[in-house]
């Protein structure tokens, strides 16, 4: 899927006529909004529908510093970032659970024209808003004075959206009577990957440096269910001067498992800085596809991309403590599809105590798409955390972010051109001269529970 947004397709939008605007604004068939509510999915957004969305962070200390961990050990979570940075937990042992609850809102527009041919604004024809939760747990054990051993569950990918649209005809409307709704349109798509992780950590001194260096094992397993259906509706039928027919259903089911493994590499270079990188080696899951409950043969690899990471940790001296994280990632996107455009990714975030026990913590990050690294995905985050009682400790965050591209229809509207249907414009398939424009928002709150001795 190609969603480039190049100077040359805004200028053909620009520069298409009246007539042809408005037919192209009629033959979305006045699609009206609908709110569509789904509790304890997995999944953020149709934009990832076939990829999967990825999870980036497994932790609340995390997700409030923007994602930063690759110079981390200050939670058992941030060693899902850098196994090496197990070495840095002072404590003998640690269990960690954590929980997401994530909105997801998306609307889709077209450009509205007025007689003159001024452009005055987006009809919007189609807004979701979804609710999502993940969660994740694990913890680690001293085996040895400079040797660890820990283990963990967390989700990876999300394969989860849920949209709805009702399809209206091009009869005018008023306040007291709205066009008859020809037909319904959903996709609905729900499955996780998960990963069970083995994590070996070994560090020593040398010199006047702390040198640790971290495995990960994973086992990733994960089903993806996709359902996409247009229900024609008893005004259709009524209207319509040929036969319709049935309505339409396609679904697919992806079973997917394999292995995959990632190294890191952390080292407290001075007592006040320290430095982390990680690489994840490209993974080739086994991928078990089936159309209709048809299973296909000679189905590719579900790739998970190479991802190389590195991170610097700063600890000004300071009368109450002061961390200061940044992180950049590259992510090789090619290896799933040449079509693709290897991602990048920076985070940066900032913990500061007040006092000496509640911190404050503020993070920003931002991350290009698998499809098009125009299209970014920029996030804002704060949190805090505080001992509840003896050992346990809670951390909390919010993350906010927000993502703007463009997209051909969900729905050709030429499957709706049926005899009888309209009244004057007949729909047919719109290109990229006049695409729809999608904006996302996205607010996430994060709890972590760890409980340490």
């Amino acid at each position: 899927m190609n969603l480039k947004f190049t100077k040359e397709k805004r200028q053909e939008t620009r520069d298409m006529s009246y007539g042809k605007r408005f037919a192209a604004l009629k033959t979305t068939m006045l699609t009206l909004l609908c709110l569509s509510m789904s509790l304890c999915l997995y999944g953020y957004s149709v934009f990832n529908l076939y990829l999967g969305s990825d999870i980036v962070n497994h932790d609340a200390r995390v997700s409030a510093l923007g994602g930063t961990g690759v110079a981390g050990g200050f939670s058992f979570m941030d060693s899902s970032i850098n196994p090496a940075n197990l070495f840095f937990m002072s404590e003998i042992g640690t269990i960690q659970i954590d929980y997401s609850l994530i909105k997801n809102s998306e609307s889709r527009s077209l450009p509205m024209w007025n007689f003159f041919d001024s452009y005055i604004g987006q009809s919007t024809y189609a807004r979701n808003e979804n609710f999502y939760n993940e969660i994740s747990f694990g913890g680690y054990y001293t085996i040895l004075k400079n040797f660890k051993i820990g283990a963990s569950m967390r989700p990876v990918l999300n394969f989860g959206a849920d949209y709805y649209e009702e399809v209206r005809n091009d009869l005018d409307s008023n306040d007291d009577k709205y066009p008859p709704i020809l037909a319904k349109n959903f996709i609905e798509s729900k499955g996780i990957l998960n990963s069970g992780n083995l994590l070996l950590n070994w560090g020593m001194p040398i010199h006047d440096i702390n040198i640790s260096i971290g495995a990960e094992l994973s086992y990733y397993a994960g089903t993806h269910e996709y359902e996409r259906r247009i229900h024609w509706t008893e005004d259709a039928h009524e209207l319509a001067t040929v036969v319709l027919g049935d309505d339409y259903l396609y679904e697919t089911k992806n079973e997917i498992d394999g292995i995959g493994f990632k190294l890191g590499l952390a080292a407290q270079v001075t007592e006040r800085s320290r430095i982390g990188i990680t690489y994840s080696p490209k993974a080739s899951l086994n991928s078990d596809f089936s159309i209709n409950d048809q299973k296909q043969d000679n189905t590719s690899d579900f790739i998970l991309p190479s991802k190389l990471r590195f991170g610097f940790l700063y600890m000004p001296r300071n009368p109450f403590r002061t961390n200061f994280h940044v992180d950049f990632e590259m992510i090789n996107y090619e290896e799933i599809d040449k079509f693709f455009e290897d991602g990048y990714a920076f985070y940066v975030g900032m913990e500061h105590y007040v006092g000496r026990a509640i911190p404050f913590r503020l993070g920003f990050s931002h991350r290009t798409a698998k499809q098009d690294k125009s299209i970014a995905l920029p996030t804002i985050s704060a949190g805090t955390g505080f001992g509840i009682i003896n050992n346990l400790h809670l951390d909390i965050s919010a993350e906010y972010g927000i993502r703007e591209y463009i997209d051909l229809d969900l729905f050709p509207d030429s499957y709706y051109d049926k005899a009888g249907l309209w009244r004057q414009i007949r729909p047919a398939d719109r290109d990229w001269s006049n695409p729809d424009n999608v904006s996302e928002s996205f607010f996430k709150i994060f709890t972590s529970l760890s409980y340490k001795w």
